[in-house]
């Protein structure tokens, strides 16, 4: 008698349809992480934007001191993409404070980031919105 070795068809569609349903699960936790993890890059733009801001109101008393050249393109109206260009950061600058808003760019991977589109950072120091930080 022998005995033939192998999978049936019922065997391997059980098999597919587990593995199916573990990506039906898996993937959107994964695509939720990695829209999260890649927030770090508005916090370390619009942080280190702040900084300068901050470095230029002690120096000279203004965030919008001519002489502070690492701050003139946030000051002039224009925007600043951050190093992994899933953001661009402009801002709202006037003598004595400021808000600087980090917006996700269309179309870009961040773009589908739909918990938080945008992230704020003012001369306060308040962070919004809540939860996204």
């Amino acid at each position: 008698m022998s005995r033939n070795k192998g999978f049936t068809l019922i065997e391997l569609m059980i098999a597919v349809a587990i593995v199916a349903i573990i990506a039906a699960i898996a993937y959107p936790a994964y695509t939720k992480s990695a829209i999260k993890g890649r927030r770090a890059d508005a916090k370390a733009i619009l942080t280190q934007v702040g900084q300068s801001l901050e470095r230029c109101y002690t120096q000279y008393g203004l965030y919008t001191s001519p002489s502070c050249t690492q701050t003139t393109a946030i000051t002039g109206g224009a925007s600043v993409d951050s190093a992994q260009k899933y953001y661009t950061v402009t801002g709202v600058v006037s003598g004595t404070d400021y808000t600087l808003t980090a917006t996700a760019v269309s179309g870009g991977p961040q773009g589908k980031d739909t918990d938080c589109p945008t992230l704020t950072l003012t001369s306060a120091g308040a962070q919004g919105p809540s939860g996204c930080w």
